[in-house]
């Protein structure tokens, strides 16, 4: 079976400080490791940018989702389609801090699986 990838670009609707950001992300790819999704997401300038990967079904619904998201605004498709294999097998969460200038990998949740 193909494996489905779609890259998109939001703009956020509210102000997330990384704690907000972590919360939000962890909840995220827990529910959506359990549908097989996995991906990338940046944070930055009040803006994401996510790439998603898996079944074509659950992509596209999960993207109907965040497109009634009243977190996202200026949500857009940058690209999709099938490829061949996972370019992010586990997910990888990037968040961008102000205050040090510098982007930090926030992990994924492979990391914190004793959380779950």
């Amino acid at each position: 079976m193909a494996t489905y990838q779609l890259i998109y670009v939001s703009s956020a609707t509210e102000t997330f400080t990384r704690e907000k950001f972590l919360d939000m992300a962890f909840l995220m790819s827990s529910e959506n490791t359990k549908v097989g999704i996995t991906g990338m997401l940046v944070f930055k300038d009040g803006n994401f940018m996510e790439v998603l990967e898996g079944e074509e079904s659950a992509i596209k619904a999960l993207f109907s989702k965040i497109e009634q998201d009243s977190r996202h605004t200026l949500v857009s498709v940058i690209q999709e389609g099938e490829i061949s294999t996972r370019e992010y097998p586990s997910w990888a969460m990037t968040f961008y801090n102000p205050k040090t200038e510098e982007y930090e990998h926030v992990g994924s949740p492979i990391q914190w699986q004793d959380k779950l």
